[in-house]
């Protein structure tokens, strides 16, 4: 399971974000180099920090290679209301999820460069120095 949560409290978001893509880029490898399919299970809430935000946009830009056509995710309770409590709702999430991971695999995001990659680790180190320094 891919949890957003008690990663963003501990290095901010910016980080969180770029070493979950990285574990998710290792766990791939791994499941490839034993002939596995593998199904990335994400944890969803309703701030961005709990894994929410704009559900279309967050399937998108999940790492290349990590999705292959399908996606499971489990709702936390505080949005279980807002995205499923009525039938027109229900569809609309519904509908939001499939059609980005269709999208996904129909138009795969870039794999970062290595400089990319090298910036993003300057970044998150300066990032959550930053977020531990303002928060705590």
């Amino acid at each position: 399971m891919i949890g957003y949560s008690d990663l963003g409290k501990d290095v901010g978001r910016l980080s969180a974000a770029w070493q979950l893509c990285k574990a998710q880029e290792e766990v791939i490898k791994v499941a490839k180099q034993f002939g596995m399919k593998l199904t990335m299970f994400h944890g969803r809430g309703g701030t961005v920090r709990r894994g929410g935000g704009p559900t279309h946009l967050a399937i998108l830009f999940q790492p290349p290679k990590t999705i292959h056509g399908s996606l499971r995710v489990i709702v936390q309770g505080e949005v279980i209301e807002q995205s499923f409590g009525e039938e027109h709702l229900c569809f609309r999430t519904l509908q939001r999820f499939i059609a980005a991971t269709i999208e996904h695999g129909m138009h795969p995001p870039v794999s970062p460069k290595p400089e990319w990659r090298a910036l993003m680790d300057e970044m998150a180190i300066v990032a959550t120095e930053e977020y531990r320094y303002c928060w705590w």
